[in-house]
């Protein structure tokens, strides 16, 4: 892990060392007329520490640095360094218009090389920031509006309410006949143990009618059971009351999608009719 730091360590001092020799000879270059000695040479020095600054990743206060170095004495090269500075802490827009202050900016008859490389690097560092500036919105995914969705579920479903009530009845219907055939089985099994064979006592007979009431009972319950329950899985399968969905061509049907049903029930019948 030492050997790793003190490998960044030196990388980092290489490219510094690179950057400010590099970037020296721009910071040299023949001042403009009319700027005195001492203003010149002060601009020079703190140039120089606005690249050391830059070197150390201090973009804001080199910025302020190169910033004052450019008001002692004007350069391209300064205002170049300016906009990378804005660059690297992430205002692009200020950086924008940096560039563009270079690009802007006249040359005299015969520029320093300095002054033509920092106009040079100003326009390829300026249309990086253009399209990094341009890419949010061209790059912004284009959502097609949706409609809201139909309440009760899925898009263009209708109510869970109606296949709710027919698996409730249904249960009860199931469960009122399990009882009354449990209790129509008992007295059947109380009458046979009560009998002689084919032959009951008279007084039976009411507890004969009563168990064969009761078996009647069960056979309804578990038909209307079973249709309620039959009813159930059609409703929650096709919802009632929903709107149509559309087609492939995104037209809606000629009729509404749904079901009718009705059902009826009788001693050992079942009758379930449905329109879809």
């Amino acid at each position: 892990m030492e050997r790793m730091m003190m490998l960044s360590n030196c990388l980092r001092r290489c490219a510094f060392a690179v950057t400010l020799l590099a970037a020296a000879p721009a910071l040299a270059a023949k001042p403009p007329d009319g700027a005195s000695a001492e203003a010149q040479q002060l601009a020079r020095t703190r140039a120089h520490e606005g690249l050391k600054l830059y070197g150390a990743d201090r973009w804001q206060e080199a910025f302020e640095v190169f910033k004052e170095a450019d008001g002692l004495y004007h350069a391209p090269t300064l205002v170049l360094y300016m906009a990378r500075c804005q660059r690297k802490l992430g205002q692009l827009g200020a950086a924008r218009d940096l560039y563009e202050q270079v690009l802007a900016e006249p040359l005299p008859e015969d520029p320093p090389r300095a002054f033509l490389d920092a106009r040079k690097d100003a326009e390829t560092e300026l249309a990086a920031v253009r399209a990094t500036l341009e890419a949010p919105a061209a790059s912004q995914p284009q959502v097609p509006p949706r409609d809201a969705p139909a309440p009760g579920g899925a898009e263009g479903g209708g109510s869970l309410l109606p296949a709710g009530l027919a698996f409730g009845l249904g249960a009860v219907g199931i469960g009122v006949g399990a009882a009354t055939g449990l209790v129509s089985l008992s007295k059947v099994s109380d009458i046979k143990e009560r009998c002689d064979g084919r032959r009951c006592p008279s007084e039976l007979k009411g507890d004969a009618d009563a168990a064969t009431t009761l078996g009647h009972v069960s056979t309804v319950s578990f038909i209307v059971g079973a249709a309620s329950a039959a009813a159930g899985v059609v409703l929650l399968v096709v919802r009632p009351g929903g709107d149509a969905a559309p087609d492939a061509a995104g037209a809606l049907p000629r009729a509404q999608r749904g079901v009718v049903w009705s059902a009826g029930v009788g001693l050992g019948r079942i009758e379930i009719l449905g329109k879809f």
